[in-house]
């Protein structure tokens, strides 16, 4: 570094172009070191910045496309809630119309947690006679079934 000083005090001469004139000298500045590492450090500043920027907007697309997918996944379980309700609704009818006996039969060979879901739905009157007409253990282990729901119930 004092070597660049020496030959910019060599180099700061008179104007040989101008007769007469006050002699002039030529000073060179250099950026110090600390206007270097400011730079620098704005530089990487900048493209850091351009960096976040990038990937904000790139988040920003995915959030949107995962809320529409999120919303049209919303809208078909809707629509599968509401097929399935529809379509629990009729076979409860079909059980409500079907004789004691012939229901209580068929929900013995139900899982417990169907045959719990199908009782519950049916009129206390007919769910009375399907529970008499089924077997004792099945009958026991729906009736399990359905007070163990009222305990995972929180209550106020």
């Amino acid at each position: 570094m004092k070597k660049l000083y020496a030959l910019i005090a060599a180099l700061a001469i008179s104007s040989p172009f101008i007769a007469g004139a006050a002699p002039q000298k030529y000073v060179i500045t250099l950026p110090s070191t600390d206007e270097r590492s400011i730079q620098g450090k704005q530089e990487a500043l900048k493209v850091e910045t351009e960096r976040l920027t990038a990937l904000k907007k790139d988040v920003d697309q995915r959030i949107a496309k995962y809320q529409d997918l999120l919303a049209q996944v919303q809208e078909a379980l809707k629509q599968f809630n509401s097929i399935s309700g529809q379509a629990a609704a009729r076979l409860i009818k079909v059980y409500e119309t079907m004789p004691a006996e012939n229901t209580a039969q068929t929900l013995a060979g139900l899982d417990d947690a169907t045959a719990v879901n199908v009782i519950l739905m049916l009129k206390p009157r007919k769910a009375a006679a399907v529970m008499a007409a089924m077997p004792h253990e099945k009958a026991v282990a729906i009736s399990s079934r359905i007070l163990s729901l009222g305990k995972k119930i929180p209550s106020r």
